[in-house]
């Protein structure tokens, strides 16, 4: 299975940001691009782990 990624799409790993993407992992809300150690350990993507209104402490729009 070949990798293709768009002019818009990552080239450092999602999850560690430090390697560069050499895997896509499929999930229900579209894609994962990862690099290997990433993709073969599990690990999430820091997005994830940290949502926009969690990092600076911003509440919601109400």
């Amino acid at each position: 299975m070949s990798m293709s990624l768009s002019p818009t799409d990552v080239r450092t790993c999602e999850a560690c940001w430090r390697a560069p993407v050499t895997a896509v992992r499929r999930t229900e809300n579209g894609r994962d691009l990862l690099c290997r150690g990433c993709a073969e350990g599990g690990c999430p993507r820091r997005v994830d782990l940290f949502p926009p209104y969690g990092i600076y402490r911003l509440r919601r729009p109400v």
